[in-house]
């Protein structure tokens, strides 16, 4: 779809991780080894983590993923629902205004469950998920597969191979223009989208939780160094070349080109081809969905809602017993509320934009974190302050200048609004913020949100001081490779506690037997003395009983 308006610019989404995979030794590695250490099992137990592990900013990290994240899933239902529709022909509209003949509402059914199924049972969500994992990895063969085998038949079975189809579009205006760079936003768009590709790439909920929460050995990152940018490279092969030949096919017939890939076989009476393009893009979307549902539900039970209850001592001492089954009930609830969102999310605001336009709407979102996570772990000083204040200032100038158009009707003042700006001033118009113009509206908000989260981070870094469990943290956060090693085995916590309260705030989630049976390991493995229960517990069974908690 973004091939077809835009030609050569759709590059830019995949170049940036593409050069984000080979500094994943440096940047990646470096994350896996403090997400191991610190049992951290979200982006946003990852970035209260590293600011003394504050509730506060693990919840405005989990709200701003919520609110952006949420298009994101939506673009994959309207994805698959869209597809369902055109390989049936439309028969499924016959009654359309119906409940029961909405295609999206049967994928958020089915995706609810599969989800609840497996990936929200287990209390421990710093377990991997082999089985899943695999399943995903299969799902993104058999994409790249079905994209590979359209591009073939396309470039060789209607055309007469890469020359053929671009001297037809050198020879055709509406197609010259896509193999050269546009004139309207030339390499200024490219650095900006190649920018929030890579960050996206680190920092979107599911990337983060495949690449850090389900990482089972450094060293994969040395292989995934190379096979990932390949995989880029296959799967985009034939982006440019499909983009073409839809436009010389179909030409001003109204085709959404987001959709050729299915077009294409069915304007030919291919229908295998049909389907296996039909299966290839279901792969793809449905392990977006499932991932992404699953660390964002996560991120609600461990941020928001334990937090909450355990923060407040009516609910404390009313739940105290029954945390271990809440938690794992608040995610199950809040999968089928984020499903939910994004399904309403798609029926209201879908019809006005690409599905490649979404998306990048959701990776500006996330990119709010780059400042707090990367600065955390290779700057010492970042403080709580900095973080939480970067994080809320690029968050309301994305709302500001993405989100706001978006929500705007057609209505006269909705329209004065976005052309002449609140009250008049020019200057505060969201599509120029501050008199920026001449950029995309996606480039607009990138460029102006990371500078104002940047230069609030440093500033306020450098005019606030840091806890002392802050200052611990930025050590262990910055230093890892040294401190990794022996972390376990030295004192890393100064708070005291008995050990007969360890076990009893165990209990609460594990049960007793387990809580027991993990200390007594733990004291075994370190040569710790336990034989008096009366005594201040050792500081390395309490950082444990903690690392223990946040898995």
């Amino acid at each position: 779809g973004k091939a077809s308006r835009d030609g050569l610019d759709f590059l830019a989404v995949y170049i940036g991780p593409t050069l984000m995979a080979p500094l994943g030794w440096v940047i990646l590695r470096k994350i896996i080894r403090i997400s191991n250490v610190q049992r951290t099992t979200t982006i946003a137990d990852f970035i209260s983590s590293r600011y003394g592990k504050n509730i506060s900013l693990g919840s405005i990290v989990t709200i701003v993923c919520f609110i952006g994240i949420i298009p994101y899933i939506a673009l994959q239902l309207k994805a698959i629902s869209e597809s369902f529709e055109i390989i049936t022909n439309g028969r499924i509209q016959a009654n359309h205004n119906a409940w029961f003949s909405d295609t999206s509402l049967y994928v958020v059914s089915i995706m609810a469950v599969f989800t609840l199924l497996f990936g929200a049972k287990r209390l421990q969500t710093s377990e991997k998920h082999d089985g899943m994992m695999a399943a995903i990895a299969f799902e993104s063969v058999i994409k790249l597969l079905a994209f590979i085998i359209l591009g073939i038949f396309l470039t060789y079975g209607i055309f007469n191979g890469f020359g053929d189809l671009f001297t037809q579009a050198m020879n055709r205006e509406e197609t010259r223009d896509l193999l050269v760079m546009p004139k309207s936003t030339g390499y200024r768009e490219w650095f900006w989208i190649t920018i929030l590709s890579a960050l996206a790439f680190t920092l979107l909920p599911r990337q983060f939780h495949v690449s850090v929460v389900e990482n089972t050995n450094e060293n994969h990152l040395r292989k995934s160094m190379w096979v990932f940018p390949g995989y880029l490279l296959l799967i985009n092969l034939f982006v440019l070349p499909v983009a073409i030949g839809g436009i010389l096919i179909f030409g001003s017939s109204g085709v959404n080109a987001d959709y050729y890939l299915l077009h294409i076989p069915l304007h030919f009476n291919q229908n295998t081809l049909a389907l296996i393009i039909f299966i290839g893009g279901i792969s793809a979307a449905t392990s977006m969905i499932i991932v992404e549902t699953m660390a964002l539900s996560t991120m609600f039970s461990n941020n928001l809602l334990i937090p909450f209850i355990v923060g407040s001592e009516r609910l404390k001492d009313r739940f105290a017993q029954h945390l271990s089954s809440i938690s794992i009930w608040s995610r199950r609830l809040s999968v089928v509320l984020i499903l939910t969102l994004a399904y309403f999310y798609y029926h209201r605001l879908d019809q006005y934009y690409s599905l490649v336009s979404i998306g990048l709407i959701s990776f500006v979102s996330v990119a709010q974190f780059a400042p707090a996570l990367l600065g955390g772990i290779f700057w010492k000083k970042g403080t709580k302050a900095g973080a939480i204040s970067g994080i809320v200032i690029g968050f309301v100038i994305w709302c500001y200048t993405l989100v706001i158009p978006s929500l705007i009707g057609t209505n006269a003042s909705g329209q004065l609004f976005l052309t002449e700006g609140p009250f008049g001033f020019t200057f505060l118009k969201p599509s120029a913020l501050f008199g920026l113009e001449g950029f995309s509206p996606i480039s607009h908000a990138m460029f102006l949100s990371m500078f104002f989260n940047i230069i609030a981070y440093i500033t306020v870094s450098l005019n606030t001081t840091q806890s002392v469990i802050e200052k611990n943290q930025s050590e262990v956060f910055v230093d890892i490779f040294k401190y990794s090693a022996v972390y376990e085995s030295t004192i890393v916590l100064k708070g005291k506690a008995s050990l007969p309260d360890l076990e009893s705030l165990l209990a609460q989630f594990f049960g007793i037997d387990r809580a027991k049976q993990v200390i007594r390991l733990f004291a075994k493995k370190y040569e710790i003395d336990i034989s008096n229960p009366g005594l201040p517990a050792d500081p390395r069974i309490i950082a444990y009983a903690e690392r223990l908690m946040a898995g």
